[in-house]
């Protein structure tokens, strides 16, 4: 463990093998798959019930047309719960602060971009993928370093990967697999420059359009 403290420490990400389990993989996974596609069919059909800050939407400019979901109740669960097992690796007393999911499909790719402030310590597991259209792919994930080095990482479903979300730039180029679903934990530092907890949302679970002023 004291390796892994000193790597994070050092270069500020960390690749955290096995982190979730093979069955709960499975049922993340497949539990993307369903919500993307029933929100898919609310919005096309019962457009009048669709709210997309509670159902989530197509409309990221980061990824445009993936399926994203900000304050997943099941997601924000996984964010509190796996805390824990983030502070132990990377030496650090964290705020929880949410969960942003995305299922990729063929085509979509991911901006370069650096995170907001609540994203000090960001994560991103793999929950699964479908790649049976092309053999032996594992689409990577790129991490640009203060020293302005380029290490691409593969993640596996259950891997994760943590960094510093507002030092390091990250993107992924286009996918060329069927689709992937990745979720993405985001904590803050309490001994660090950012103080927030829950992305000043009231509690867990909820839209980010209900943060406090």
């Amino acid at each position: 463990m004291t390796n892994n403290i000193n790597f994070f420490k050092e270069n500020n990400y960390f690749v955290y093998k096995d982190f979730l389990n093979n069955d709960l993989c499975l049922l993340f996974y497949n539990y993307c798959l369903v919500k993307a596609s029933s929100i898919d069919f609310k919005y096309f059909h019962l457009k009048e019930k669709y709210d997309k800050f509670w159902d989530g939407d197509f409309e990221d400019p980061q990824a445009l047309g993936a399926y994203c979901k900000y304050g997943d109740p099941l997601m924000d669960t996984l964010l509190v719960l796996s805390q824990n097992k983030v502070e132990k690796v990377i030496d650090k007393k964290l705020f929880s602060n949410y969960s942003y999911w995305r299922l990729y499909q063929k085509g979509h790719d991911l901006k370069p971009h650096i995170d907001r402030d609540s994203c000090e310590i960001s994560t991103t597991l793999c929950l699964g993928y479908n790649t049976e259209n092309i053999k032996n792919y594992n689409w990577p994930i790129f991490l640009e370093t203060e020293k302005k080095q380029i290490i691409q990482i593969n993640l596996n479903p259950g891997d994760m990967l943590i960094y510093n979300g507002v030092k390091l730039r990250h993107w992924r180029e286009k996918f060329l697999g069927l689709n992937h679903a990745q979720v993405f934990l985001h904590y803050n530092d309490t001994q660090g420059e950012f103080k927030i907890e829950y992305d000043n949302r009231p509690q867990l679970g909820i839209p980010r359009k209900y943060q406090r002023s």
